[in-house]
């Protein structure tokens, strides 16, 4: 019963290893195949909608969740071979030799005999090997658990500053456009006051310069659309052949009205945060996981100072004779060169580095939370004092070009409103989505919203 249980899982495993093979083939030949492949269409998904597609198909999140299978696995292989688990092994063989009985008689004529040995080992105590080892091992789940976390939460921070860079280059892009129709309007104007004799041709001539310099900027401004465009479908594992950014995220009906909100405002202090993170962020709970694994290490590493203690029996077969056999071994290495004392220290050693990793990751989660809580309270003041300038900018706007219609003003002070309202609204815009990247940053560094 026990040798067709292991068969079968024997059988099954190989099976599945099989599988696993045959499924990576195609990507293994030198040559992929040049398959089209499906489109992705992700039209209508919010941000929380994106990321949680990304965290399905970023190799990134894959290569985590893989890590906590093996860690899962290795402490599998751990408990096999612990205390009181007792290890089978079973031979079978058959034999021949030749017979000669008498001095310088040789034949080629021989016989054989079978045999068979089936023999069982027992740990009985070992000073806490396999209790060190198992310890590690569980540590090491958490820690890749925490890891993949951590790369969730890597993934999201990704896809949401990309998400928000794609909706800050589609408004800067309208107000782009905005200073081009304010400039071609105002060329209009010039040349139908220099058809009445009531403007210069220096005036219209330099209308179209400043027409031309905004178009330029409309380019520049489109160019940035597709840059951002492309970091989203990075950001989401997207390749180009499978999607593009009109199947990801459309633009908003109104760019500059419709501003995205997805993340409310926050306002605790960056002490405050990293007391937070502390408890919460994947990042140092991973880090904390590996310190103990370390110190389960050293106790590994003591422990093999000392003997291991094992009870085995066996019953052996050698045609036509039966025998049984059993005992108590006591195994301790006397002297292998101090290779068991070093393999403490070292193991040491590994525990103050990783206790070490702990404090250098603290300090750099400090610095990351503190310069991200500023760009968020930057962002909130720049974005106050931002619409106030829209507003006094548009009406500073509006009254030059009534004031130009009527010769109260040249061409000099309206390019300058014109250009003082184009830049009011892009500090709008950029102060708008970098306090919502910022906001997205915190989630990210902290593991979760405060």
């Amino acid at each position: 019963m026990l040798s067709a249980t292991v068969l079968v899982a024997g059988c099954c495993t190989i099976e599945h290893a099989r599988a696993v093979q045959r499924g990576v083939k195609g990507k293994a030949a030198d040559v992929p195949s040049l398959e089209k492949r499906e489109m992705v269409d992700l039209r209508g998904l919010d941000l929380e909608g994106l990321v949680n597609w990304a965290l399905t198909n970023r190799p990134g999140v894959v290569r985590a969740e893989l890590d906590v299978e093996a860690a899962r696995l290795a402490l599998k292989s751990v408990k096999s071979g612990g205390l009181l688990v007792p290890q089978v092994d079973v031979s079978l063989g058959h034999s021949q030799s030749t017979q000669n009985r008498e001095p310088g008689h040789f034949s080629w004529r021989n016989t054989g005999k079978g045999s068979g040995r089936i023999s069982v080992d027992l740990l009985i105590y070992d000073f806490g090997r396999v209790k060190a080892k198992e310890r590690e091992a569980r540590e090491r789940i958490v820690a890749a658990e925490r890891a993949l976390a951590t790369e969730r939460l890597s993934v999201f921070g990704e896809v949401a500053d990309a998400y928000f860079g794609v909706l800050r280059a589609d408004a800067l892009l309208e107000v782009a456009l905005t200073n081009e129709f304010e400039y071609a309007e105002h060329l209009r104007q010039s040349e139908s006051l220099l058809e009445a004799g009531e403007a210069k041709k220096l005036d219209v001539a330099r209308a179209r310069v400043d027409l031309s310099n905004a178009r330029l900027n409309v380019i520049n401004a489109s160019n940035d659309v597709a840059t951002a465009g492309a970091t989203l479908m990075k950001a989401l594992g997207i390749e180009s052949d499978r999607g593009s950014r009109a199947l990801v995220l459309a633009p908003l009906s109104d760019p500059l009205s419709a501003e995205k909100v997805e993340f409310p405002k926050t306002d605790f202090a960056a002490d405050e945060a990293l007391d937070f993170a502390r408890t919460n962020s994947p990042s140092l709970l991973a880090l904390r996981a590996r310190l103990r694994a370390a110190s389960a290490e050293v106790d590994y590493a003591i422990a093999d100072l000392f003997p291991e203690l094992s009870l085995n029996t066996a019953m052996g077969w050698t045609d036509p004779v039966w025998n049984w056999s059993w005992g108590v071994n006591g195994i301790m290495s006397v002297f292998r060169g101090f290779r068991k004392t070093t393999a403490v220290d070292s193991a040491v050693v590994a525990m103050k580095s990783a206790e070490t990793d702990i404090d250098d990751a603290e300090q750099k989660l400090s610095l990351s939370l503190a310069v991200a809580v500023a760009e968020r309270d930057n962002a909130a003041q720049g974005l106050e004092t931002a619409r106030v300038a829209v507003e006094q900018a548009k009406e500073n706007l509006d009254l030059v070009a009534e004031q130009y219609k009527v010769g109260d003003a040249n061409r000099v002070d309206f390019s300058a409103a014109v250009g003082a309202y184009a830049e009011a609204l892009g500090k709008r815009v950029k102060s708008f989505y970098a306090g919502q990247q910022a906001e997205a940053k915190l989630v990210e560094l902290l593991g979760a919203r405060k």
